[in-house]
């Protein structure tokens, strides 16, 4: 039925259009209306649409259209992302490697041959012009000076000789890369052993860097118990958005250096060691036998020359072992710009959290201590935790310079381990303290004279630092530049000066009353680029602080008993050092001579008929002759020389293991012995060969007067190295 009807219904409607139409011209048939144009055409024509009965919906959406485009504001053109200009591969230079510091100081990859690489080519990969290097590589270093004015402002833990090697915070580098970086540092240790220390950084993009860096090393040593090793991770991190208001850096460290310690010689491994191979034959009372002619006789026995045969006074290991987690954040209020008059601005916050802990063990008790609480072994470990907080702001104007303000709030832990005996003591297991501080410090370059000021102060009174630091530098005539300083500072001391505890009696302390050191340094430099550089430092300490040894005479190198002093009076340092280079085409000659007087106002029993308390020698001395020249068409560049070392004779500190410190005495002095090392250093491309012969005249001596004993040493009763060859080498990789 309903197809029926449907059938009906376009049968009738197909007739109804069927039928003929009048003719109608083409041209006078309407066009087809395109809605899409007109409604383009009417947004800005303002006209009204055409209508179109057939679809309402249409119109009300044109209608819509229409009234948002009258509402609607014309688009702003978007604003181009700032980006730095990079340099093609063609274009960059090894000035475009970049190594950054903390300090906002960076340098370049250094890839040259120079005296100055030859003497930091070392251990710690600095010039040890004021270091005396004990036997063995990795443990410690006596000082021949002091830089007060280069020590921490906080309080440390302690234990300052095995630092000597330990990444701080300052120390840790970041890097900006145009390509693929790595560094290969290598070096021969003493004995079965071999010093590796290397980098790989890596910019993934202009804006992030990412460094790994490993160094370790081990070296046997030629003495008995004074195996040395190392393992030091670092990973560095940098990032900075293109527009260089924002930059992140973070770090962390992992860290181990582990020493075998022996106290140093005996008496009668002294005596041997000075006089191989020939020794005076003495009777049951130890009086030289004289032959007929009234002279001492000789035997001769060269076992000795082996080191590993003479005798030492203790036995042990210590380690220290750290890990640090640090990250620095920091924004620029305003974009970057060229403009050296605009105002600067930067917000910053920094965090740090580091753990440390010193380790000694001994697998069974030693004498040379004193006694224990307990006959077993020897088991101290002192541990060490630090939190700091800093938010700071950096500001920079034309008119008033550079400024930098933060506010620190440093966290400490230093506590030792328990122990069965503690409850014998009466001591405190523990240290916990906290500081709030404020920081500035600021430079300006005024009339050609770069001005610099720094204040440090502290706000709770425990554990409280005031520091304040001033200096001035300027160009004179004929290229003759001056700087002058100031600085004046109340220090508070390392936590082990005030605590510490040891499965050995004598070595368990607690000194509350001690009061902050006063450090006054006024430091003058004139400086010349022929000429040379002439330094005079003025220092006056007053509260000075030290370990003394308090060993009976007839004790000496039997026991080694210490105690903590403080003065009461001013000690008064001076110290006066000149530089000096001077090249004749191929030859250069280089000079180091250092100058010191030590004036103490003795004041304590124990000090009344003895030395004084900071001990350095009066003359210091250090002198290069180098030859500079190439080979094979200049493709390898090589230096080679020799260098002599000399200082005169002081009381030397004594190292205690037990401690990791070294320690004033008043007995014995070390020095007046010179010593010269030889070098040939090659560079090939980027990578630099390093050979060197050191203490070179220990075998010459010998074999022009074979008499002649062997008197060179490190510390009282711990001998300086003997004569080695060392081999190294430096290889930088760029992609």
């Amino acid at each position: 039925m309903r197809i029926g009807l449907s059938i009906c219904f376009f049968v009738l409607t197909s007739l109804l259009f069927s039928q003929d139409l009048p003719e109608i011209p083409q041209d006078s048939l309407p066009k087809k209306i395109d809605f899409e144009e007109v409604v383009q055409d009417s947004l800005f024509a303002n006209e009204p649409l055409p209508e179109k009965k057939s679809d309402s919906l249409v119109l009300l959406e044109k209608e819509k259209l229409r009234e948002e485009a009258k509402t609607k504001k014309p688009l702003k053109p978007k604003k181009k992302r700032y980006r730095p200009y990079i340099k093609s591969m063609e274009e960059i230079t090894i000035s475009d490697y970049k190594i950054l510091y903390l300090d906002e100081t960076e340098k370049s990859v250094d890839t040259s041959l120079s005296i100055e690489r030859e003497y930091t080519f070392n251990f710690l990969q600095q010039d040890y012009f004021e270091y005396l290097p004990l036997p063995n590589m990795g443990e410690g270093f006596n000082k021949l000076g002091y830089n007060f004015h280069e020590q921490p402002l906080t309080p440390q833990m302690g234990a300052r000789v095995k630092h000597f090697g330990y990444f701080e915070k300052e120390d840790v580098p970041y890097y900006e890369m145009p390509s693929a970086y790595t560094e290969l540092f290598f070096k021969t240790t003493f004995e079965q052993g071999q010093h590796l220390d290397a980098t790989l950084a890596i910019n993934t993009s202009p804006k992030f860097n990412i460094a790994v860096s490993f160094k370790g090393f081990r070296s046997l040593g030629k003495y008995t118990s004074s195996l040395s090793r190392s393992r030091q991770f670092r990973i560095s991190t940098q990032y900075q958005t293109y527009n260089q208001r924002y930059r992140m850096r973070l770090h962390q460290t992992t860290q181990s250096l582990e020493n075998d310690f022996n106290g140093g010689l005996t008496n009668d491994g002294v005596y041997f060691f000075e006089n191989a191979p020939n020794y005076v034959i003495a009777d049951e009372s130890g009086q030289p036998i004289l032959n007929e002619n009234g002279e001492e006789e000789f035997i001769f026995y060269d076992g000795f020359l082996d080191r590993s045969q003479l005798n030492t006074l203790a036995a042990g290991t210590n380690v220290l072992a750290g890990k640090r987690y640090f990250m620095d954040h920091q924004f620029r209020m305003f974009p970057v710009v060229k403009d050296s008059t605009a105002f600067k601005m930067t917000l910053g916050y920094r965090a740090n959290y580091e753990a440390k802990n010193f380790q000694l063990e001994q697998s069974r008790a030693n004498s040379y201590f004193f006694e224990t609480f307990t006959n077993q072994k020897v088991a101290d470990t002192t541990n060490y935790g630090t939190l700091e907080n800093s938010i700071y702001a950096k500001f920079d104007t034309a008119l008033l310079g550079k400024l930098k303000v933060d506010l620190h709030h440093i966290q400490w832990d230093y506590s030792f381990a328990e122990n069965e005996y503690e409850k014998d003591t009466v001591l405190p297991n523990s240290i916990k303290a906290s500081q709030l501080a404020m920081e500035a410090k600021w430079s300006k370059s005024i009339l050609g004279v770069q001005a610099n000021a720094g204040v440090y102060n502290s706000f709770k009174e425990d554990f409280a630092t005031r520091s304040l630091n001033l200096s001035l530098s300027r160009s004179l005539i004929k290229d003759i530049a001056i700087e002058l300083g100031y600085q004046d500072r109340s220090q508070p001391l390392n936590f082990n000066f005030h605590l510490f505890q040891s499965d050995y009696k004598e070595y368990n302390w607690n000194s509350i009353d001690l009061q902050n050191q006063e450090i006054k340094t006024k430091s003058v430099v004139l400086s010349h680029p022929k000429w040379g550089r002439l330094s005079g430092e003025w220092n006056t300490l007053d509260n000075y602080t030290f370990f003394s040894n308090t060993t009976l005479l007839k004790d000496l190198n039997k026991k080694f008993k210490l105690e903590v002093l403080q003065l009461d009076k001013r000690i008064d340092y001076f110290k006066a050092r000149f530089d000096q280079r001077l090249d004749f085409r191929k030859f250069s000659w280089i000079n180091n001579v250092q100058f010191q007087e030590v004036n103490q106002e003795k004041n304590t029993e124990e000090l009344l008929s003895g030395p004084l308390a900071l001990n350095v020698p009066k003359w210091l001395v250090r002198s290069t002759l180098m030859l500079t020249s190439s080979l094979f068409n200049e493709a390898l560049f090589f230096q080679s020389g020799a260098t002599f070392v000399f200082f005169t004779d002081y009381y030397a500190d004594q190292y205690n293991p037990l401690i990791a410190e070294f320690v004033t005495q008043n007995n014995t002095k070390i020095g007046e012995y010179p010593r010269v090392d030889f070098f040939f250093n090659a560079k090939i491309q980027s990578s630099r060969l390093f050979i060197k012969l050191e203490n070179v005249n220990s075998v010459v001596e010998h074999l022009l007067f074979p008499d002649s004993p062997y008197d060179y040493y490190a510390a009282p009763f711990t001998p300086y190295r003997d004569f080695s060859i060392r081999i190294g080498l430096i290889w930088n990789f760029f992609e």
